[in-house]
């Protein structure tokens, strides 16, 4: 058999995101940033030392479809490490790197604008052949296809959000069908891999993903991407590593991201896919990029006599330096006033960040009623109720985040 094609699979490095991050004092940057590089950073010097031909992004490089100058910067340093070594990178675009209106330019197309070496975008359903030293590839790609976009059509007036959703679904798998159908027609040895950025039916979502992604979104059925003709399918948009696919060919491949954007990832493993293309199948395995900054949830139950020196025992359990840190602790109403809050925070004072410090303060029903009849204003009712519920106390900086506009509107509205 001929020598495979080495190819390095990533995606989802999300530039931007500066969620529990400061200034770094040496550089000026967000700490964030500079983890987010040193993530990607490693994991493209670990690929180069394994010796790839290829390099395939699988879109979403920024968290904002209008990224900043230096994320830009930044990000453009790390690929640069692959082009100046003369290895190909094909780069798709994600939902988070495509602007809402037509006719603005997408967040990494400054690369095909200045004519990068080595680099080609590729922002909407297309066939590349990219030439490597070890011979050609070819590569089907399919972008996110924009709901906001296609509603303005005409062929999708008038639909409910679940007709919209299967008509969206409908159009991947006429695009996947004629992928499929242009490699049979060619005939050809050169092996094929199907980059996408979607929801593939199946894929399990991190607690983050779960939270970000629009339960109406598409899913595109496993059926369509399953199809012999393409020998590797690589996919972006799911930040979970995992294969659909993992007693057959071609694997259904989720490389995951570079590193954890927030709690809802902490315990996922983080990296990209080193692939071992031939025409008819590929070998892939996991290399987990272990720089990652480690995210601890710490949770106690603190009801006691003593709840201070509960909470600082357990958190004596936990290597604190360069975490970032949440601690929740369970405690009665009649206790609250135990807590030494300065001995704890002295016990955390070794944690890289402290993201939050949060009591879980539980109240009788003869309370619980006084509370929300006191005379609190909107946004404590709602912080209230949220700490109430214990399904929504990870989502709570989101959901209080979601509805500070609507305070807003009470507020100037004299409500």
């Amino acid at each position: 058999m001929p020598e495979p094609v080495r190819v390095m699979h990533f995606a989802d490095a999300h530039f931007g995101v500066e969620l529990h991050g400061k200034q770094d004092p040496e550089t000026g940057l967000n700490t964030r940033l500079l983890d987010f590089k040193l993530s990607l950073s490693t994991a493209i010097e670990t690929a180069l030392a394994e010796g790839i031909d290829l390099a395939v992004f699988a879109g979403d490089a920024y968290k904002s479809r209008d990224p900043r100058q230096t994320d830009q910067r930044e990000f453009a340093l790390c690929i640069r490490k692959l082009t100046d070594e003369g290895i190909p990178v094909v780069m798709l675009v994600g939902n988070h790197d495509m602007p809402i209106m037509k006719g603005r330019a997408n967040a990494i197309e400054i690369y095909r604008t200045l004519g990068v070496t080595n680099v080609t975008i590729i922002n909407r359903p297309e066939i590349h052949i990219a030439q490597t030293k070890a011979g050609p590839v070819r590569i089907a790609a399919m972008p996110y296809l924009m709901k906001g976009v296609l509603m303005a059509k005409e062929d999708f007036q008038g639909l409910s959000l679940e007709q919209s959703r299967i008509k969206v679904e409908e159009q991947y798998v006429n695009y996947l069908t004629d992928f499929a159908r242009r490699v049979e027609e060619a005939n050809d040895d050169i092996p094929t891999i199907l980059m996408g950025h979607f929801w593939a039916c199946g894929a399990r979502l991190s607690s983050r993903d779960t939270g970000s992604i629009d339960r109406h979104e598409a899913q595109v059925p496993i059926s369509a991407l399953s199809n012999p003709a393409f020998d590797y399918v690589a996919l972006g948009h799911i930040h979970k590593h995992q294969d659909l696919n993992r007693h057959g060919q071609p694997h259904i491949v989720y490389c995951g991201s570079p590193d954890r954007i927030d709690f809802g990832e902490k315990d996922e493993a983080k990296g990209f896919c080193l692939v071992e293309l031939r025409k008819g199948g590929a070998d892939f395995r996991f290399i987990e990029v272990s720089v990652g900054r480690p995210m601890l949830d710490i949770q106690v139950d603190a009801d006691f006599d003593d709840p201070t020196e509960r909470i600082v025992a357990e958190i004596k359990k936990h290597a604190l330096r360069n975490a970032i840190v949440k601690l929740t602790y369970k405690i009665s109403h009649g206790r609250v006033a135990l807590v030494r809050t300065r001995e704890i925070k002295e016990a955390l004072s070794g944690a890289w960040h402290l993201a939050s410090f949060n009591p879980k303060v539980e109240r009788t029903a003869n309370e619980r009623s006084r509370q929300f009849t006191d005379d609190i204003s909107p946004q404590k009712a709602l912080e209230l109720y949220i700490d109430s519920k214990e399904e929504l106390v990870k989502h709570k900086e989101r959901l209080m985040n979601a509805a500070n506009p609507l305070f807003n509107d009470l507020l100037e509205s004299g409500i």
